[in-house]
């Protein structure tokens, strides 16, 4: 449906040409309102802020700085208001595993402000990824340092395997505990 071209897009017509205008009119600079007598004679209210309107709408379409970025905002119709296009940057698919995940859990949780900065600013994937590699690295490399520190070895493995195995699980477990509370949860 093509809206003409006269009617107002920013928002729909008073439904009376003595309707009062909208709560945030413009200033004038004599410090008054528009419906004052501070504007030029000869030039109704009602033409005044049409002729506001019209360019409020041409300045919408001009383009917008963002440090050395330039971009042009385009707009569309929703229930009679002009909603700009905006979408999040494209991010490339990476596997997250359960570090990632209880990072970004904590993240939302607790530290609202980085979520929100990190996920405006495309690189939340890009901090997750990197969380979950320094997450498993950790883990194997303190895992690696107590079974040394224990004594348990590929030996043991031989001889007693469900020792081997609980001991292991142990050393996961702490390995574990020390990385969520030094880089997950921090």
């Amino acid at each position: 449906m093509s809206l003409p071209t006269f009617m107002n897009l920013t928002r729909p017509p008073p439904s009376t040409p003595w309707a009062s205008p909208p709560a945030t009119s413009r200033r004038w600079g004599c410090g008054r309102s528009a419906a004052q007598s501070c504007r030029p004679s000869g030039i109704s209210f009602l033409q005044t802020v049409k002729k506001a309107d019209m360019m409020t709408t041409q300045n919408n379409t001009k383009q917008t700085e963002k440090g050395a970025n330039s971009m042009e905002i385009t707009y569309r119709m929703q229930d009679g208001f002009q909603v700009p296009n905006l979408l999040m940057p494209q991010t490339p698919e990476v596997h997250l595993g359960k570090y990632a995940e209880l990072r970004r859990a904590y993240l939302k949780k607790r530290r609202r402000v980085l979520y929100t900065n990190l996920k405006t600013s495309g690189k939340l994937t890009e901090h997750l990824a990197e969380i979950e590699q320094t997450a498993r690295k950790m883990v194997e490399q303190t895992m690696a340092r107590m079974a040394q520190n224990e004594g348990v070895t590929e030996a043991l493995k031989a001889t007693d395997p469900l020792r081997w195995t609980g001991l292991m699980n142990n050393l996961r477990h702490s390995a574990e505990e020390l990385v969520l509370s030094d880089l997950i949860y921090s």
